[in-house]
């Protein structure tokens, strides 16, 4: 019901105006992906054995916007029964504006429900790395910058892999090429992160070039795997 004021709309609420604004809410809020690929509606897609991306964890069709956006519509239309068009804009426009902060609130709790290497985000904005031939052409050397983020109450120490596929370094190296550090390093490979700690690890490392590579090139954000004696984690893009 709408009562007006002033010559203005009033929304008056009611239990059909709560639920559809919650609705509105919760499937923008499930949609959204932190500019480091976090999002909240694909984790529970994850955590309920559902892989949200066509190709698996590698991308193609995000199968939950289809959800999301039948959902909006519903919710959208329900607004519509009980406030104005200029009301649902400015509804929406405060949820978008609200929404990236209330993710971010939320995704430290996330990450703190789980141990271990579960505990760390990968950033791939602020990760590269650069390949070369050495000078004599008979080694590659890959200098790394990792971004991460220990979100756990505990000290984790771990190594980092680059995976040989087609999406990392099948095209230079034929198997996982583990990392080497040159800086922070427990021991040749090894890394610590300390709890509530981000931090970019830099890395060194130099392996014999395959089928006598001759150039240079790079990876923004590639996958990677974190290791160690317990667990094995793979990090990335829709990871």
């Amino acid at each position: 019901m709408k009562i007006l004021k002033k010559g203005l709309y009033i929304l008056k609420i009611t239990r059909r105006a709560i639920i559809s604004v919650l609705l509105i809410f919760f499937v923008i809020l499930l949609g959204h992906t932190t500019e480091t690929g976090f999002s909240i509606g694909d984790k529970i897609c994850l955590a309920l054995g559902i892989s949200p991306w066509s190709n698996g964890q590698t991308g193609g069709f995000h199968y939950p916007i289809i959800i999301y956006f039948v959902l909006f519509i519903i919710g959208c239309l329900e607004a519509r029964r009980v406030m104005s068009r200029r009301q649902l804009f400015i509804l929406l426009l405060l949820i978008f504006i609200i929404t990236p902060s209330v993710v971010s609130l939320i995704k430290p709790f996330y990450f703190r429900m789980h141990s271990g290497l579960a505990t760390v985000e990968y950033d791939l904005r602020y990760s590269h790395f650069n390949i070369k031939s050495s000078a004599d052409n008979k080694n590659l050397v890959i200098i790394g910058a990792i971004a991460l983020t220990n979100y756990g109450n505990n000290q984790i120490e771990f190594g980092i892999k680059i995976p040989s596929d087609k999406f990392s370094g099948q095209q230079w190296f034929s198997q996982e090429l583990i990392l080497s550090g040159v800086e922070n390093s427990i021991e040749p490979g090894f890394f610590i992160l300390y709890p509530g700690e981000t931090r970019t690890i830099l890395s060194y490392t130099t392996i014999p070039s395959k089928n006598g590579y001759n150039g240079q090139g790079s990876m923004n954000g590639p996958n990677l795997i974190l290791f160690n004696n317990n667990e094995n984690r793979m990090v990335g893009n829709n990871l």
